[in-house]
């Protein structure tokens, strides 16, 4: 019987380390999420990451998603999932996990209030944690000199504006320059700040003892690139982060260099505002729109289409949010990598696709015909 489902959940969400350790005990903590091989699709092989990520700190708890074979669900969908079995065989897991199954009537009641009001405190939290991600993208986007860390991230001397002539501003200019998207014939110079030192935290040691997580060592320094992320109301609620090599013109030496912090759902880096020279969300003047992943990508697009609208969404996921239901938007040119052969790739550019397309305005898809994406095409790169 599904009676006891309320319960279920919310105990399975409310001990969700736990589950994660037991459904999947061969991942591990990385950040808010557990991050696993996937034991149904059996995908570990030499050169691949880990690419089922389960929810456990800091957002919609228990939900979950293989980035590979593009399965998720909530925490009974991944119970259901990972011992193959349907959602009569997932509560029936669950009761025997939480010992639900020895209780008296009595007991399950008792249960089920204080496991409402531990829900409650859950929402609640979560709550404060999105807001707080909202904050953090604004403050890091905008840092000021200090020792104090940003959620999370050591940006010592701030960032400075563009025009300022920075040094940061210099070397970051160099190493567009040598992407070739020269950034000092944008119009759109108000998206970036330039940061001499911003901490790669990716790259940070963590440690758990006495049983409270704490930062135990910060991750390497490195030259940055922040560019603000904006919402449909021009707020800043994520600052992207391309890091780069202190000495030449190129990414930083990190496997992963550019990250986001904040709250990155629906927002975009405006690189280009069209024929009308206003901000996507102070004008109802239609203009076509360009939006790419990348920014170097969208970077080709606006250094040479001034006519055109042109927007990053700093990943292929976030394209699918992106506010193209705005007046100012006429029509989409969704110009996509080719990730020729990335059946995972694929399946993110169709929901992408879908997304644009489900507000009603025409769009086409282009992809460069050398290269990875339209940034290779502007370097001349095979």
């Amino acid at each position: 019987m599904n009676g006891d489902l309320d319960i279920i959940k919310s105990g399975l969400i409310d001990r969700i380390e736990s589950v994660c350790e037991k459904l999947l005990p061969d991942g591990k903590p990385e950040g808010g999420l557990w991050v696993a091989w996937n034991p149904v699709e059996n995908d570990q092989a030499p050169g691949r990451l880990p690419a089922l990520k389960v929810r456990i700190r800091n957002g919609d708890l228990g939900a979950w998603r293989c980035y590979r074979s593009g399965a998720k669900g909530d925490v009974l969908k991944l119970v259901e999932y990972i011992q193959r079995t349907d959602i009569k065989g997932a509560l029936a897991w669950g009761r025997d996990f939480l010992g639900i199954r020895a209780m008296t009537p009595a007991e399950r009641q008792s249960l089920r209030k204080a496991e409402a009001v531990r829900q409650k405190e859950r929402d609640d939290k979560a709550e404060r944690a999105r807001l707080y991600k909202l904050e953090v993208g604004d403050a890091l986007y905008f840092a000021k000199p200090g020792e104090k860390e940003i959620g999370g991230v050591y940006c010592p001397s701030g960032t400075f504006e563009f025009g300022a002539g920075s040094g940061a501003e210099i070397h970051a200019q160099r190493y567009f320059a040598a992407r070739q998207v020269p950034i000092d014939a944008l119009a759109g110079k108000y998206c970036f700040r330039f940061s001499p030192a911003t901490e790669w935290w990716r790259g940070a040691k963590w440690d758990n003892a006495g049983g409270r997580k704490f930062k135990a060592a910060r991750g390497p320094m490195f030259p940055a690139v922040h560019s603000a992320m904006r919402q449909w109301n021009g707020v800043v609620t994520c600052c992207h982060v391309t890091f780069l090599d202190p000495v030449t013109a190129k990414k930083a030496p990190v496997d992963i260099a550019k990250l986001m912090r904040g709250e990155k759902k629906g927002a975009v880096i405006e690189l280009a505002r069209g024929p009308s020279g206003k901000a996507f969300w102070m004008t109802e003047e239609p203009a076509p729109l360009v939006i790419a992943e990348g920014i170097e990508t969208a970077l080709s697009f606006a250094v040479n289409i001034p006519e055109a609208r042109v927007w990053a969404a700093g990943d292929l996921g976030n394209i699918a949010y992106a506010p193209v239901n705005l007046p100012c938007v006429e029509w989409v040119l969704f110009a996509r990598d080719n990730n020729t052969g990335n059946a995972q790739a694929q399946r993110q550019f169709e929901t992408a696709l879908a997304g644009l397309e489900s507000h009603g305005k025409t769009v086409v898809v282009e992809a460069s015909h050398v290269g990875d994406d339209f940034n290779d095409l502007a370097k001349g790169e095979e």
